[in-house]
């Protein structure tokens, strides 16, 4: 079975050692982040940035939509949301998406699912469930949110084949948040979650 790794970091930690993210990620890296006007958004672009260095020296490439990659991998992908910052790493293309769940007005959102889908969301938890399965689809083909219309949520956990290729997703709550991560194939995975709680981090 193959393994996707899930490095979780929690903004408060990125908050107590924001001087050493500073000084430890690239000048533009730290740049980026300081554009950011809130405290958090710079928190979590420089996590981020400090999380994907772990993994690579290579230059950090992006393809025609965006998504960033390494020429010789690993395949990686990130998302925050509320407190947390996710990475996930793999053999294989992968999307993360993480929403922590509000309650909110989704009268106009819900118009992004089809038929089947809509008729699943019964409380605020449905409406992330699902659109976090269609993100983290999103992601892993390394497309835009535009196509989120037509790409399926369907199923939450399991085996989706779109414009003939597989995908395995897999979604679940975490800390009252809702987690999908969609890998590219029809291979079985477990997910290994690793806790960032310190900083300087050693990545294994």
């Amino acid at each position: 079975m193959q393994t996707v790794k899930l490095y979780v970091a929690d903004t408060d930690l990125g908050k107590k050692h924001f001087r050493f993210l500073l000084e430890n990620v690239s000048v533009g890296q730290k740049e980026k982040a300081l554009r950011y006007a809130n405290e958090i958004d710079q928190i979590r672009s420089l996590l981020s940035s400090y999380l994907k260095n772990q993994l690579s020296r290579e230059e950090l490439l992006k393809n025609e939509n965006g998504k960033p990659y390494f020429a010789n991998g690993p395949y990686f992908n990130i998302s925050h949301s509320g407190k947390y910052v996710l990475m996930a790493v793999s053999t294989a293309e992968i999307g993360v998406d993480i929403e922590e769940i509000k309650n909110k007005d989704m009268s106009s959102l819900v118009r992004i699912f089809n038929e089947a889908e809509a008729k699943m969301i019964k409380e605020h938890s449905d409406f992330y469930y699902l659109w976090c399965a269609k993100e983290s689809l999103i992601k892993c083909m390394g497309l835009t949110v535009g196509k989120v219309r037509e790409i399926p949520a369907l199923p939450l956990n399991g085996l989706k084949t779109y414009k003939g290729k597989d995908y395995q997703c897999k979604s679940f709550i975490y800390d009252k948040h809702i987690v999908s991560i969609t890998r590219e194939g029809n291979e079985e995975y477990e997910i290994d979650i690793k806790k960032v709680n310190k900083l300087p981090y050693l990545m294994k």
